[in-house]
Parts: C-alpha cells; sequence; structure tokens
C-alpha cells in the first residue's frame, strides 16, 4: 500500500513537472489555465491527463486532432514515480 502511494504520488508530480516544462518557458500560467492541446487549443478533458495510462490508452495521440505526443510525457511521469 505505502509503494502505490509512493508510485501515485511520483506520478503526478510527474505530470505537474510537464505542465512546468512546458507552460513556462512560453510565460503561460501554470495554475489556473486548463490543460490544452498544443496542436488545436482544444480543452483536454480530465480523463486524458491520467499520467501513463492516458498516453498509452490513446497510442501516444490526442483524442481530439490525433495529434502526436511526445514520449517525453510518460517518460518524465515514470522516472518521476520509481524515484
Amino acid at each position: 500500500m505505502g509503494y502505490t502511494f509512493v508510485l501515485v504520488s511520483g506520478l503526478l508530480i510527474g505530470s505537474f513537472l510537464n505542465v512546468c516544462i512546458y507552460r513556462i518557458p512560453k510565460h503561460e500560467n501554470i495554475t489556473t489555465t486548463r490543460s490544452h492541446c498544443m496542436s488545436c487549443g482544444n480543452v483536454i478533458k480530465w480523463y486524458d491527463l491520467v499520467p501513463v495510462l492516458s498516453y498509452l490508452l490513446l497510442r501516444g495521440r490526442r483524442r481530439n486532432c490525433g495529434a502526436k505526443l511526445s514520449i517525453q510525457y510518460p517518460i518524465i511521469e515514470l522516472l518521476n514515480g520509481i524515484i
């Protein structure tokens, strides 16, 4: 139970780090702006934001426009979950 909590916490932190990595250089707000597709601009639904699992279920693509996602996102989430 303790390892699962640590893993999930790490995945969530990794997901937040991905947000920071993308938004801070572009001077976007990291707390109040909803997650959106970088290609089409559509807001991403909460169920498409589950760390690693969403990437696998959607086969590395966005649900709305089919744009390819970088492998960087699940790698950062997994590394944080493991660490």
